[in-house]
């Protein structure tokens, strides 16, 4: 694991699309294409928890469209999970957050307005323990909860913060790369933004201070929080030009690690075991690293020297990314029965059974583990999904209505409920549903286009034309009135 600290193969350079939505917004859309909101200016000067909300939500909506965005439920349920703990522990626990993870081996976070907080894989990896993870997730909570993007834009009174398409970027700019920041913000008034909108060495030390409350609050190690900052100090000394990315958007000094372990000092002595989640996630982020063949002999090398649940479960999954199902089925049969009956396990042995083309199986399997295991939203897709390959899209269509009364907004279950009405031959339902995912994901454009469709479609009765037309004015007047905004 240190490997990946040392040798700087997980620094990711550039050239990824995440890095270079900034400059193509930037640079390659004048600021009045860009469907970004704008603060007026009255506002300009402070930026409200509404204002952070609309810039976050715009910048999330251009994130979940490059290929960095992970569409991982196992990993987007871990996060939001680990994420919810800490929050409850939060100095704002009814604070609204969202974690989701990034496909980048580079280790870092980084915070957006509105309580976006983004997850690098290589972050993932790199955690020895689940204390380590969660005190940089507690670090990014603090950043949010004591409003340091907007104290840094309310400090900026001079009126330099002119283009909300030059704060949105230089703000996704500063949160991900810094060595990118600077490459990719062109022109002078972006860097100068860019420049502005760096956390201080004060609010690194207050995000400290109260990610280390919220982490003891929420239960987990405080010498996690340190023991990571430690070792990232250490590999930033001796390989700084391949410093990990962490130490580029989140300078560290002596004095900060000096206050963490002063702080430290001074608290009960706490250990906490890592759960089977943790365990699970990493493996599943470190089989998705590099080419199939190398991940299977890096985490046959793992399970021979400590066969432990997650190297298990971990080398099952390379067996099935180099499509050999049969091989990740006899593994999972070696783990433990604690670790066999994990909801995690049991969505494995579901796609196991997809691979193998048998859906009545997979549909037996995920169906008798929602009975144990209502609450694991993944298994809920996969069973979804199931039934759809066994070619029961009316039956799917039934499952989706009994789930969707829990899970309303879950985007995931509105594209698999188009999916059924497609496989039905009911396109404007099928379109309609597509529209609610769009909305969901703050696309409105591509919503009422689907809308539209399903209104050409010709298929729908009385009933689902007047669905269909009541949610064209309501998207059309939110789309008309986010526009006036601007």
């Amino acid at each position: 694991m240190d490997q990946e600290l040392v040798d700087g193969t997980g620094i990711i350079a550039g050239m990824k699309s995440l890095r270079r939505l900034a400059l193509a917004l930037l640079i390659a859309h004048p600021a009045q294409a860009i469907d970004l909101p704008d603060l007026g200016d009255a506002a300009r000067a402070t930026l409200t928890e509404s204002h952070e909300d609309r810039i976050g939500r715009e910048v999330m909506r251009q994130i979940r469209g490059t290929l960095e965005y992970l569409d991982d439920p196992v990993l987007h349920e871990y996060l939001s999970a680990l994420g919810e703990r800490l929050v409850a522990a939060s100095p704002e626990p009814g604070r609204r957050f969202e974690f989701f993870p990034i496909r980048d081996a580079s280790i870092n976070a980084f915070a957006l307005p509105g309580g976006y907080i983004g997850v690098h894989t290589g972050l993932i990896a790199a955690a020895r323990n689940e204390s380590e993870l969660a005190g940089v997730l507690a670090h990014e909570i603090a950043h949010v909860t004591q409003n340091h993007i907007a104290r840094i834009v309310d400090a900026q009174r001079s009126g330099a913060l002119v283009s909300m398409v030059a704060l949105a970027v230089a703000i996704l700019a500063a949160r991900a790369s810094s060595d990118v920041s600077q490459a990719a913000l062109a022109t002078a008034q972006a860097v100068s933004i860019q420049n502005q909108l760096d956390f201080t060495r004060e609010h690194e030390r207050e995000a400290d201070r109260i990610g280390l409350q919220t982490l003891v609050a929420a239960g987990f190690a405080p010498q996690g929080m340190v023991t990571f900052f430690e070792r990232l100090q250490a590999h930033g000394r001796l390989y700084e030009n391949n410093a990990p990315a962490y130490l580029r958007t989140h300078p560290l000094t002596v004095e900060r690690i000096a206050d963490m372990q002063n702080r430290v000092a001074n608290m009960p002595y706490r250990q906490h075991v890592d759960g089977l989640d943790f365990r699970f996630a990493r493996a599943r982020v470190q089989v998705a690293q590099g080419e199939p063949a190398d991940a299977l002999r890096r985490m046959q090398a793992q399970a021979r020297e400590q066969p432990d649940a997650g190297n298990i479960y971990g080398l099952a999954l390379a067996h099935l990314r180099v499509g050999d199902a049969a091989r990740a089925q006899t593994t999972l049969d070696a783990l433990p029965a604690d670790a066999a009956a994990a909801p995690q396990v049991t969505l494995l042995r579901t796609e196991i059974a997809l691979a193998r083309g048998d859906a009545a199986e997979a549909v037996r399997i995920s169906g008798a583990a929602l009975a144990r295991d209502s609450g694991y939203r993944p298994l809920a897709h996969a069973h979804a999904r199931a039934l759809l390959r066994a070619n029961q899209p009316r039956r799917t269509l039934d499952f989706l209505r009994e789930w969707q009364r829990t899970w309303s907004v879950d985007v995931t279950l509105h594209s698999l409920r188009a999916q059924a009405h497609q496989a039905l031959g009911e396109r404007a339902q099928s379109h309609l549903a597509q529209a609610e995912a769009h909305v969901l994901e703050d696309r409105l454009g591509a919503a009422i286009e689907q809308l539209r469709i399903a209104q050409r479609a010709g298929d729908a009765d009385f009933y689902t034309l007047s669905i269909i037309d009541a949610r064209l004015r309501q998207l059309g007047e939110r789309q008309r009135a986010e526009t006036a905004r601007r």
